[in-house]
């Protein structure tokens, strides 16, 4: 990974040259992505359960 490839119009020369590279960085991006979105869903739904406890539903 040189230099020149971190600069500005040669990030999609280098991601176009590596597609094995470009399609883990997809994946690792999804994985985060998605384990944001079931943590919040998690969270939020003991949040609402506890709340409803305490009120007595």
């Amino acid at each position: 990974m040189s230099l020149v490839a971190l600069q500005g119009g040669g990030i999609v020369d280098f991601l176009l040259s590596n597609p094995v590279f470009t399609g883990l960085l997809i994946v690792m991006l999804l994985f985060v992505f998605f384990s944001y979105l079931f943590i919040r869903r998690t969270l939020t739904g003991l949040r609402e359960g506890y709340d409803q406890g305490r009120r007595g539903n």
